[in-house]
């Protein structure tokens, strides 16, 4: 019974299994073992994304279908406990965060097993209602089939407005396809209707996903471990670099809908069924909605909140990226500030020597690392230039 709960391991092995702690040491200059720094390598990884994404055009208004496999690949314990497992954990993870930087985008999810394509949701701007709808439908069973899912979404992702990009992820766990038909047909089609397919192995790198992400634009990734996984699947989640061709410029009407009374009773358009209090009334033809930001059913206007267009606007004019600042000369060195401008903590380290930290190009106010990715990831303004305007 061990062996079977163990998956053929070892006791011991299982008892590191989790812990892998031997992952978080490395050897110094003179061979001895020493903790792992987390810190500067998290904020290495940060550097590189940050400095790739300068200068370049966003697309804002996304319209996402996520396609998961759960066909009996998706059962495989590589993944503890499983691979169905890991990847409801991380997309949950992922939905939090797509809407965080996409106000204003879409998201639908789709379930590909015993070779059938099922939409499980409808293209929403709301992460609860995905999160909810996707955890009550883990199961794995039968084979999968790529074209199945290119096929449904490609019907619905052209009804999509042509301002917005259309996109594709798949999380793929078969090492094979089993389609009805020509699947390199099906992939002409989704590159004329200029959808832009990316694909996550969870196994090992096929070729019809790479050839599906190459002609489509997209990008493909194996993931190493659960990890390496959720890493891969939250490169997804900031806006994309715009392609013209993909998404045609155009003005937008766009309506800002009023917060329903609470207590009043009415129809709402979303469900067709009657509810009491909260909602959202159409400016143009008075229909309640449930949640923000989506299209009027009744007049097909734009629905948003001036929040969502206010939290898209550190998209068009980030904060400049700061510059490194590492330890250097005596007299040089007592000129900088000693304590971080954002959180006050000390940036001096033992031997009156400062460590590793930024600067502003501004207003040269300094900041630690933390602080940093905080400033670029969140607060999305430098404290140092607001606290002179």
């Amino acid at each position: 019974e061990e062996d079977i709960d163990g998956g053929g391991m070892e006791a011991w092995e299982r008892a590191y299994a989790e812990d892998r702690s031997w992952e978080d040491l490395q050897e110094d200059e003179s061979g001895l073992l020493r903790p792992l720094d987390t810190k500067s390598i998290i904020h290495a990884h940060y550097r590189r994304r940050l400095l790739a994404g300068l200068r370049v055009q966003k697309g804002l208004i996304r319209y996402l279908y996520l396609v998961l496999d759960l066909s009996r690949a998706a059962s495989e314990t590589d993944y503890r406990p499983s691979r169905m497992a890991v990847v409801a954990k991380n997309v949950e993870v992922f939905l939090r965060e797509f809407f965080d930087q996409n106000p204003l985008s879409h998201v639908g999810i789709v379930t590909i097993k015993d070779g059938v394509a099922q939409r499980l949701t409808d293209l929403g701007g709301s992460p609860d209602s995905q999160i909810k709808a996707l955890m009550g439908k883990l199961e794995c069973s039968g084979d999968a089939s790529l074209q199945n899912a290119l096929d449904l979404v490609h019907d619905y992702l052209t009804q999509a407005p042509s301002y917005g990009h259309r996109e594709v992820l798949i999380m793929y766990s078969a090492l094979n396809t089993c389609d009805p038909g020509d699947i390199m047909e099906t992939i002409k089609k989704c590159k004329k209707a200029k959808m832009r397919c990316s694909v996550i192995g969870l196994a090992a790198e096929i070729y019809i996903c790479k050839y599906l992400c190459e002609e489509t634009g997209g990008f493909y990734t194996v993931a190493l471990d659960e990890s390496h996984f959720k890493e891969l699947l939250l490169e997804h989640a900031p806006p994309p670099p715009s392609i013209a061709e993909f998404a045609v410029a155009n003005l937008i009407k766009m309506g800002f809908p009023q917060r329903g009374a609470e207590g009043v009773i009415s129809i709402c358009a979303c469900h067709k069924e009657a509810k009491v209090g909260g909602g959202y009334t159409c400016p143009r033809c008075k229909a309640r909605v449930c949640e923000l930001p989506t299209e009027c059913r009744i007049c097909g206007l734009t629905l948003v909140s001036s929040p969502h267009l206010a939290r898209s606007y550190h998209h068009l004019f980030p904060v400049t990226p700061f510059n490194e600042v590492s330890s250097v000369g005596s007299k040089s060195q007592q000129k900088l500030p000693q304590t971080c401008f954002g959180c006050q903590q000390s940036l001096v380290i033992l031997g009156n020597k400062s460590s590793v930290h930024v600067s502003c190009p501004k207003c040269n106010k300094h900041f630690c690392l933390d602080c940093d990715i905080y400033i670029h990831e969140s607060l999305h303004n430098c404290p140092g230039c607001e606290s002179k305007r």
